[in-house]
């Protein structure tokens, strides 16, 4: 059987500050660079690029 999960806006909105809490506090220990953390928490971080390519056919008139 399929389990449902709801969105809780407030609940999301307590996790990312609890994580913004843990980064600012990382950063201030020394314990990870800005760099670290801004190749952590961004965009594509939560993707496993297993195998990827990126094509580029140019098109003339």
């Amino acid at each position: 059987m399929m389990q449902v999960r709801y969105y809780d806006p407030a609940q999301r909105q307590e996790e990312k500050e609890r994580q913004r809490a843990s980064d600012a506090s990382l950063l201030s220990e020394g314990r990870v660079s800005r760099s670290e953390l801004r190749e952590r928490n961004g965009f594509f971080s939560s993707v496993e690029i297993v195998e990827s390519s990126i094509s580029f056919q140019e098109v003339f008139a």
